[in-house]
């Protein structure tokens, strides 16, 4: 038997979620001298500390993003494989990182996508239909 087509769609929207935040790590870390800049603009960090900070704030971001980036990709592969597990273990890191988002303020349209992307992946992978044939019998 066939996975559920909402289910489908919701693995499908996790790896794009994924994707979607690979890029956007990326990017932080081409834009590196622009934040170091921004940095001593807002006072948060002296010329000579700036880009020292900017590397350890880069560091962190991509240690964070990439765990969540390994989440979002092999949960949801799991999930094809009728693991009825990784899909709790799925929502609660994105509910971290809902509250990570939400806590740092950073509400950019990137992180806008992210969220919508992230609800109707969500609601698509808790439906009837989708909690039916990973909790149903196995072949």
């Amino acid at each position: 038997m066939d996975s559920p087509r909402p289910l489908r769609y919701a693995i499908v929207l996790w790896w794009v979620v994924a994707l979607v935040l690979a890029w956007q790590t990326a990017s932080m870390w081409f834009g590196r001298a622009e934040l170091a800049g921004r940095m001593i603009e807002r006072r948060q960090a002296t010329p000579a500390d700036a880009v020292e900070r900017t590397q350890q704030l880069l560091v962190t971001n991509t240690g964070i993003a990439a765990a969540l980036v390994a989440a979002y990709l092999v949960l949801g592969a799991l999930l094809f494989k009728r693991r009825p597990w990784a899909r709790v273990v799925l929502s609660v890191f994105a509910l971290l990182h809902l509250v990570m988002l939400l806590g740092t303020g950073a509400v950019f349209s990137v992180n806008v996508v992210l969220l919508i992307l992230g609800a109707i992946a969500a609601v698509l992978m808790w439906r009837r239909s989708s909690t039916d044939w990973l909790t149903g019998e196995h072949d």
